[in-house]
């Protein structure tokens, strides 16, 4: 398993990914639990893709 990213701004290891699109029952525990953010179903280039649950920094680009 690939291990998430520390946070650029403050350097914590607590980041999470930040899905988009539909979820399904699977993400919506993984939301339940904190292991996910949900972005919702609009998707665009430049959207941040992780999420710091320290300091709440969102960073990285989705690319369609």
């Amino acid at each position: 398993m690939k291990k998430n990213p520390k946070c650029p701004k403050c350097g914590a290891d607590e980041t999470i990914p930040i899905i988009y699109g539909l979820p399904t029952p699977d993400m919506g525990e993984k939301y339940a639990r904190g292991e996910v953010i949900l972005g919702g179903c609009m998707v665009t280039d430049g959207i941040p893709i992780w999420h710091c649950k320290g300091c709440k920094n969102e960073w990285g680009e989705f690319k369609l």
